[in-house]
């Protein structure tokens, strides 16, 4: 495509809708998809629960580490090169966990698997900043959804083709064919996006430093956290336990994957629904609230509703998800300081989440009972409904506040 084209056309917006959703779609699979395989994988390395739970906390972990190299990285290569060079480790580690000879090995091709989608990741909020910094809410419901849409397959087939194959291992490798899809398109779609507003040079302004000291950032990260301190625990667990308990007549990957389905839709509707682009409190007590009832039935009364309970945490956590992605983009007047605040988030929001799978399955080992572990995925979403009113608006405040010292100097 040639370079005269405006940055931001309707065929921009086209064609950045599909990069988006094909990217995305690549960065979950290898991640939900070990759920419904899980109990094949204990049974074959001879792991316990807690043990078990590293296949989805590790990746949490790195999304959060290798969050902070994002900036350095885009300042030396450019976003497009690093997010070429995340994927293809991310399909190659997919193809060797597949291979796994071992625990060890199973686990440090899962840190690979981990690497990628962290850095992959980490560039997409800036990027979305610097092309589309008056639609980010959308352009974040349709990132989100290709999230979902990606988790929702491996959810739905990573069983059935471990059943079909008669070997976890094709079902935990087949995944890699997403992430060929995903370099083929963002080369694709880079080409659209080479000028513009803030241009193909971007990465070469100085980086912005990460928020640590302001409060408003660490309320942003830490509801971030929160909601996928619950995600990942059901990523990783809400299929193994659905199967053990049997409180459901749904299989336990397609229950899984009405889960992954319902957060997708969710994930888009928050994007597109209009109100106030700067006030998300209402919208976040609402999704927080959605959550919590569905963790409570979970908890409570786990086999009166369970597709019911199920679907009602998938509403509230992906629109939580999309709110809590554009809360940084909305605090922040530039894409750099938009790369920093998401990478804050993602850094202290991941941390957070990889203790979800643990907690959990530590819970289970040690009560021999899954009540305990939603009890407190629970809990976790009460915390996230105090969380919501004072996520309170600050960018006018922030952007006086900086236009102020820019006057005085």
């Amino acid at each position: 495509m040639k370079a005269s084209h405006p940055p931001i056309s309707s065929r921009h917006s086209i064609t950045a809708v599909v990069g988006l959703l094909v990217l995305s779609i690549a960065l979950r699979p290898a991640i939900v998809s070990i759920g419904p395989i899980l109990l094949l994988i204990q049974q074959h390395f001879h792991l316990n629960f807690t043990q078990a739970a590293l296949l989805t906390s590790i990746p949490d972990v790195c999304m959060s580490i290798f969050a902070l190299g994002a900036p350095k990285l885009i300042q030396r290569f450019g976003t497009d090169r690093c997010v070429v060079v995340a994927l293809t480790l991310l399909g190659a580690s997919t193809l060797l966990r597949a291979l796994s000879p071992s625990p060890l090995f199973l686990l440090g091709s899962t840190f690979l698997i981990s690497v990628g989608i962290a850095v992959a990741g980490a560039l997409i909020g800036g990027w979305i900043k610097s092309h589309f910094p008056h639609r980010a809410a959308f352009f974040m419901g349709i990132y989100a959804a290709g999230l979902s849409l990606g988790a929702t397959l491996g959810a739905v087939f990573a069983a059935p083709i471990a059943e079909l194959t008669q070997s976890w291992r094709f079902s935990a490798g087949v995944w890699s064919i997403l992430c060929v899809t995903a370099v083929i398109s963002w080369v694709w779609m880079s080409r659209y996006f080479v000028t513009g507003a803030q241009g193909a040079k971007t990465h070469i302004k100085p980086a912005v430093p990460l928020p640590w000291a302001d409060p408003q950032a660490w309320l942003v990260a830490l509801n971030f956290g929160a909601g996928q301190f619950v995600v990942y625990a059901l990523f990783a667990w809400l299929a193994p336990a659905s199967s053990e308990t049997a409180i459901s007549q749904l299989p336990s990957g397609v229950l899984l994957g009405v889960f992954t389905a319902v957060f997708a839709i969710a994930s888009v509707g928050a994007g597109m629904m209009p109100g106030n682009a700067h006030d998300r409190r209402l919208m976040l007590g609402a999704s927080s609230l959605l959550a919590a009832l569905g963790m409570g039935g979970l908890w409570l009364a786990p086999g009166l509703a369970p597709t019911l309970y199920v679907v009602l945490a998938a509403i509230g956590l992906g629109m939580g998800f999309t709110v809590a992605m554009t809360l940084p983009l909305d605090n922040v007047a530039t894409p750099e300081q938009a790369s920093a605040w998401t990478v804050f988030m993602l850094f202290i929001g991941y941390l957070i989440a990889a203790l979800g799978p643990l907690s959990f399955g530590a819970l289970r080992d040690h009560t021999a009972s899954y009540t305990l572990s939603y009890e407190m995925l629970f809990a976790v979403t009460v915390l996230m409904v105090c969380f919501a009113p004072m996520l309170k608006p600050a960018r006018t405040s922030r952007l006086a506040a900086t236009i102020e010292r820019k006057l005085m100097r």
